[in-house]
């Protein structure tokens, strides 16, 4: 067994803590804390900065995705699992270790703050490792995670320089979006439990479609209050859209369109109906 699938040597530096510890760790990669930390970001600090983020992650995540199906690649074995959230999904590339690059490295980009570079190349580190530490990933598969977010990162970063994002107006770019969508549904290799996230697709379209330059309050403390206020209405409507979704056997485009609105829905409540409504009262 090669140094890339051995995992043999977490089990000799486990311990109460630190399986704690990482486990704490390892929900920084997992969808419910990601909408929230986006949304939280959206909120208090960039409505714009953090859309960029929102959009680069949706594509990140859905390469993933691909990536995963496709290749099949099957996880460590199960006996040295601590993490039962991955459920039956496939291995490479450790999806975590992709998108936690995609995240903070493009978060440290944008900031260009020493501190917060240290801080996110720190965390980035912390959650690769605890891929292997929970007995999910083998080193190839966070190796792998790595090496595409930091290559996704680096056709953002030529984007950026070229101004790419400003070649288009907001209606082209929306058929761009859904295009790209419309890509990966079409070449998915889907099979029986492993289906492209139509949610996730809706959410991305509404992302883009429902952003605004909108600043909750003037006042910074009022801001992070707000902020936290509208975080609640973001999990209640994360809840809601995605309990609706599984509610209903539909089948067919039917079943395709109502997880696809839902998805619309929910983003566009994040990024559109809530800073309007706090803008209602001028705080």
């Amino acid at each position: 067994m090669s140094i890339w699938n051995n995992l043999t040597w977490v089990e000799s530096i486990r311990s109460p803590v630190l399986s704690i510890f990482f486990e704490n760790i390892s929900l920084a990669g997992y969808p419910t804390f990601l909408i929230l930390f986006i949304s939280f970001g959206y909120f208090y600090w960039s409505p714009s900065r953090f859309s960029r983020v929102a959009m680069l992650l949706f594509i990140s995540a859905f390469i993933n995705a691909f990536l995963k199906d496709f290749f099949q690649d099957p996880r460590p074995d199960i006996q040295l699992m601590l993490d039962p959230k991955v459920g039956t999904s496939y291995g490479w590339p450790s999806g975590h270790a992709q998108i936690a690059v995609t995240l903070w490295g493009l978060l440290a980009y944008e900031l260009k703050n020493k501190w917060i570079t240290i801080g996110a190349f720190t965390l980035i580190a912390l959650i690769a490792f605890s891929r292997m530490y929970l007995g999910v990933h083998d080193f190839g598969d966070v190796f792998s995670g790595l090496v595409i977010g930091s290559f996704i990162l680096l056709i953002w970063h030529y984007a950026i320089i070229y101004k790419f994002y400003e070649k288009f107006n907001k209606l082209t770019w929306v058929f761009i979006i859904l295009s790209f969508q419309l890509l990966i549904y079409l070449i998915y290799p889907a099979h029986e439990g492993h289906e492209i996230s139509i949610w996730f697709l809706g959410v991305m379209s509404g992302w883009y479609i429902g952003s605004s330059q909108i600043i909750l309050a003037n006042n910074q403390i009022m801001k992070l209050l707000l902020s936290l206020i509208s975080l609640l209405g973001v999990f209640f409507a994360m809840v809601f859209t995605t309990q609706l979704e599984s509610s209903l056997e539909l089948i067919g485009i039917i079943s395709i369109l109502y997880s696809y609105s839902l998805g619309l829905f929910f983003s566009i409540f994040v990024t559109w109906v809530i800073p309007r409504f706090w803008k209602m009262f001028s705080l």
